[in-house]
């Protein structure tokens, strides 16, 4: 039963760590941390890589879902790369702050890293599973999706913004 939805499963699971990296942004409700210790390329470079994985989440979710060649060790890689985030901020390795993390903080980023490692799980458990079209992904440009595509990456631009700004105090 489980490897026959495993692709959804992985899916779902993927666009979960995004979610749940989203709501983490800087100066939103739960990360109230200060960070104006560091320079601000430092805080835009990381928040951009946060923007990146998390909207690129839903693109191998996507992926993995319509089960196209190599989805699952991608996901398994964006499970790494959440793990590698989290933990480092969990032991307070980077990025650090004079102030504590929050409960919730704690709690979310806890429940993230071990969502991410039951994906890296069935990941790697279920790599072998033949997907049903071995064809790449085929991108029909149009029009609105040139639109799409560019209101996208406004958005991921001023959430680098925020996050930024926020994350130095401003």
């Amino acid at each position: 039963m489980v490897s026959k939805n495993i692709h959804n499963i992985i899916a779902f699971l993927l666009v979960t760590l995004s979610v749940l990296l989203t709501i983490l942004v800087p100066g939103g409700p739960i990360e109230t941390r200060d960070f104006s210790h560091y320079s601000e390329t430092t805080l835009t470079l990381f928040n951009v890589f946060l923007t990146v994985l998390g909207l690129l989440s839903f693109a191998v979710a996507f992926l993995i879902a319509k089960k196209k060649k190599y989805s699952i060790v991608l996901s398994a890689v964006f499970a790494l790369l959440y793990i590698f985030v989290y933990i480092l901020d969990l032991f307070e390795i980077f990025p650090t702050s004079p102030e504590a993390m929050s409960t919730t903080l704690f709690s979310i980023e806890f429940i993230s890293t071990l969502i991410g490692l039951i994906l890296l799980y069935l990941c790697m458990k279920f790599n072998d599973i033949e997907v049903e079209n071995n064809e790449n992904v085929k991108i029909n440009l149009t029009f609105y999706k040139i639109i799409s595509f560019l209101i996208v990456l406004l958005f991921a631009i001023g959430i680098v913004i925020f996050a930024t700004k926020s994350a130095m105090g401003q």
